[in-house]
């Protein structure tokens, strides 16, 4: 995981972050994953693994949960 993946997901799971700012920061790891895929790499699983958690989690707002399940479906091998 690299420290920009790293920090994108501490700002994902922060409460104190408001909403739209979190939202930016998934919209940037999904961003991240594409760019993956595209140049045919594999997925980092600390990532994966992250997203995970915040889409089972039930705390998180149901906006970020929703589309963190629609990137785990997109990229997870």
């Amino acid at each position: 995981m690299t420290p920009e993946e790293k920090d994108l997901i501490n700002q994902i799971r922060s409460e104190d972050m408001e909403l739209k700012s979190r939202e930016k920061a998934l919209k940037r790891l999904g961003e991240i994953l594409e760019e993956s895929y595209i140049l045919d790499l594999l997925p980092s699983q600390a990532v994966i693994q992250a997203l995970e958690k915040i889409a089972s989690s039930k705390t998180a707002p149901s906006s970020l949960r929703r589309k963190a399940k629609v990137l785990i479906q997109a990229y997870k091998i």
